[in-house]
């Protein structure tokens, strides 16, 4: 029985260990993300470039559609742009040198605008699609949203 204070992991349950990537790892991880993220737009600007093509939608896509993408986008851009070594300070300070608390703040509001940003499609889909009970062809354009901001997200 191995003991817990000699586990590698802080977790109960670990990934199983995966085939090293060797010294490119950190490149093929940057062009994956920057896939990702396109394809989140790619399906959003699918959405409403087929919706411009359809006559007699009885739903229209709105400014209120973007909002939640763009929140995504700016949050996913705040989390980005932190040093991840400044977050293993210990002390906690609003001024002077507490670079560590102020990291962690704009971490925690870049990770809560790119929540928000879920939340949003999510809430856009129930209160335009399916509360007014749209017909299932026309489901798409509430569900790219969510796959757009989803794949922010785990981007």
């Amino acid at each position: 029985m191995e003991d817990w204070s000699e586990s590698r992991s802080p977790f109960l349950c670990s990934l199983p260990h995966l085939p090293s990537l060797g010294p490119k790892k950190r490149e093929i991880g940057t062009y994956f993300a920057g896939i990702l993220f396109s394809v989140a737009w790619w399906v959003f600007i699918d959405a409403i470039v087929l919706s411009s093509t359809m006559h007699d939608l009885p739903v229209f896509i709105g400014f209120e559609d973007y909002i939640s993408g763009i929140v995504c986008t700016i949050g996913m851009i705040i989390v980005n742009s932190i040093d991840l070594s400044i977050l293993q300070g210990e002390n906690f300070s609003y001024s002077g040198s507490g670079l560590a608390g102020k990291a962690r703040m704009m971490l925690f509001i870049g990770m809560a605008a790119m929540a928000g940003g879920v939340a949003g499609s999510v809430a856009i889909l129930c209160i335009k699609y399916l509360v007014p009970g749209v017909s299932g062809s026309y489901m798409y354009f509430g569900i790219a949203p969510i796959v757009q901001n989803i794949t922010i997200l785990i981007r």
